[in-house]
């Protein structure tokens, strides 16, 4: 299960994004959570790419999707080391 909330907070203090786009960029991870649940491996991404319900999503919204996996993982990386 995505963390929003802390993710939101993560964005908010470590990127220079509006508000708009912290909460574009974590609906966006919703999306991507919904479409298959996250795992913390580095072949998430790929299997998200294989579901048939990403590919039906137009360029721009897959796109944004990626990045905000890669955020996402970021995210999930520097809290770890703390």
């Amino acid at each position: 299960m995505v963390e929003n909330e802390s993710f939101s907070k993560w964005l908010s203090e470590n990127t220079s994004y509006s508000n708009a786009v912290i909460s574009d960029t974590v609906s966006r991870m919703k999306r991507a959570d919904n479409t298959l649940p996250y795992n913390d491996g580095e072949t998430y991404l790929f299997y998200l790419e294989k579901q048939d319900s990403f590919k039906a999503l137009s360029v721009t919204v897959r796109s944004q999707i990626r990045k905000a996996v890669k955020l996402y993982d970021r995210f999930r990386h520097s809290t770890e080391s703390k």
